[in-house]
């Protein structure tokens, strides 16, 4: 009997160590506690952790809402990528030799996928926004070419080093907007998102090779890669972009110069029988180039730059393109375009049909002044690498405080020829493109500040028959009215500097700033004004901003004639360096 009860026990005790060593997690989706049954994410928790891609934060807990960092998302793209044998230890400060994510990080820069901080970190706890999640990803897949498609309703935004990244995105369905089509760039990536996005994308019809090898035919190897820039210039905008993608990868220049040198006559828009407008009105004319054709046979990559005449690029590139396209076949080509507000378009497609032999990548367009530092961080997302040039430190993608440029604007034409005096008042004329004074000078701060843009409009359209507007503006100050808005500014908490501009009318902001100003509270935020007027000046609005939002910053504004909007490109460039934002 006393031998039966010692076996019982035994066997008792047995049990209850078996039952202590399997976890009792609660009911949840995909094994995890956190994960509920049906949740969107579901699967993709699933398929990260079944393929071991994404681990859980602790046993039975995935969690999904937890912001993930540059080194979890780093370590997931090295588990993707197979977990290659790396050469050398990472040269981060802030990354020791031993921890989780060091051979990750080593692997990740020496392939130009994530790279660090010009101050020698790696920002290994960052987290991750969307937008440099999609950037990332699309560096990894080898920095394919896209086409734009259907845009997300803020695609405005979107930083320009991610717009390719989202645009390839959205066409392969490695990420979707929000229920209003939204893509909010700036918000930072959750777990949950972050699964969602690396199973959509290792499950596409085709997955691109590993990027930095010869086996992806859209990435030229890192090393000995021969880069050329070859631009058209007529103002000096494309110049200045060419020189910093120029300096940026030691490629060597090479300009379109025009036979007959572009004049300052030849460049007026709003004459009807200017050389531009002729040129224009003739698609079958070939300006002639000076020189003998150029040969970029010896090159592997070639940037192509132009600014936008019209909407399209200027007659004598396809000149260039008839004469030396031949030399481009099986090049890596990657337009860029500058222009004071319209964007790419069309321009580099209908290039791509002169020169059908050669590997096109989608083109980027800078606005006219575009800083240095904007392209030299789209420049640094393409994935191009030469081997004797130095790396230069990174740029940090965690942009801290952003600045962002609000306007309003309202020209009263959009056709340069035959204005009225009125109509010529109101607008600037830029390489053919006509622009609100407020709307131009927005947009030369936007470049030079390296900010988002978004630009006020109201939800019952203004009238743009001068008299017509005058009468309504005069009406809607005698009624203290408050105009609505069409739509509203997403993540405003991700600007700390807010540019606001506007025109004077009747000695005071349009009423609808004042409907702004009561929507939005700008505590703890810096506000920079400007304007354009008429012969008032300011007349006093700064202080009118200052009453608005007494517990914000009112940095000293610019505010420019519309006399002389034209010519103050320079003037408000300087000005916007001398705030030190």
């Amino acid at each position: 009997m006393k031998k039966t009860k010692e076996i019982l026990i035994k066997l008792l005790v047995a049990v209850m160590l078996i039952v202590m060593a399997v976890p009792v997690y609660a009911a949840g989706g995909a094994g995890f506690t956190d994960v509920p049954a049906g949740a969107w994410y579901e699967e993709a928790a699933a398929y990260v952790s079944d393929n071991g891609l994404m681990s859980g934060t602790a046993p039975g807990t995935f969690s999904p809402d937890t912001q993930i960092s540059r080194a979890m998302l780093t370590t997931v793209l090295y588990r993707s990528a197979g977990s290659p044998t790396v050469s050398s230890a990472p040269d981060f400060s802030d990354v020791a030799a031993d921890a989780y994510y060091a051979n990750a990080v080593s692997w990740a820069q020496a392939n130009g996928i994530v790279s660090g901080y010009s101050s020698g970190l790696f920002g290994s706890g960052d987290p991750v926004t969307r937008e440099q999640l999609v950037a990332i990803l699309w560096r990894y897949a080898g920095s394919p070419e896209t086409d734009s498609g259907q845009p997300f309703e803020d695609a405005s935004l979107i930083s320009g080093y991610a717009k390719t990244a989202a645009d390839w995105a959205r066409a392969n369905s490695v990420i979707n907007g929000d229920q209003a089509n939204r893509f909010n760039p700036k918000a930072n990536a959750t777990r949950a998102q972050a699964a969602m996005i690396l199973k959509n994308y290792l499950n596409m019809d085709k997955t691109p090779a590993e990027p930095g090898t010869s086996d992806n035919p859209s990435v030229p190897d890192m090393e000995n890669t021969k880069i050329a820039v070859v631009y058209f210039s007529a103002t000096g905008s494309t110049e200045a972009v060419a020189e910093t993608i120029a300096e940026t990868l030691n490629a060597d220049l090479h300009e379109i110069n025009p036979e007959t040198p572009y004049t300052s006559a030849d460049l007026n828009w709003n004459n009807a029988s200017s050389r531009v407008n002729d040129e224009h009105n003739d698609p079958a004319f070939r300006p002639a180039i000076a020189g003998e054709p150029a040969d970029f046979s010896d090159y592997d990559v070639v940037f192509l730059g132009y600014p936008i005449w019209w909407g399209e690029a200027p007659n004598i590139l396809l000149t260039f393109l008839e004469e030396s396209g031949g030399s481009l076949a099986g090049k890596r080509v990657i337009p860029f375009c500058t222009s004071a507000s319209s964007g790419l378009g069309e321009s580099d497609t209908n290039l791509h049909s002169y020169a059908s032999d050669a590997n096109w990548q989608r083109g980027q367009h800078f606005s006219s002044g575009a800083s240095e530092a904007s392209v030299e961080e789209w420049v640094n997302g393409l994935n191009i690498r030469r081997s004797e040039v130095p790396t230069a430190p990174a740029k940090s993608e965690n942009k801290q405080g952003g600045n962002l440029v609000v306007y309003f604007s309202m020209p009263e034409t959009t056709d340069p020829n035959n204005m009225t005096q009125e109509e010529d008042n109101s607008v600037v004329v830029i390489d053919g493109e006509v622009l609100g004074n407020t709307q131009y000078m927005a947009n030369v701060i936007k470049e030079t500040a390296d900010a988002d843009i978004f630009r006020i409009e109201p939800k019952t359209p203004y009238p743009t028959d001068h008299s017509a507007l005058v009468d309504l503006a005069s009406d809607e100050q005698t009624q203290n009215a408050r105009p609505e808005i069409a739509a509203q500014i997403e993540n405003l908490d991700n600007y700390d500097t807010i540019f606001i501009g506007y025109p004077i009318w009747w000695s005071d902001m349009p009423m609808i700033l004042y409907t702004f100003f009561d929507e939005y509270d700008f505590s703890g935020k810096t506000i920079v004004p400007f304007s354009t007027h008429g012969g008032s000046s300011f007349a006093g609005t700064p202080d009118r901003i200052a009453e608005l939002e007494p517990n914000a910053e009112i940095l000293e504004g610019l505010t420019i004639s519309r006399n002389h909007i034209q010519d103050a490109e320079q003037e408000i460039i300087d000005w916007v360096k001398n705030l030190n934002i």
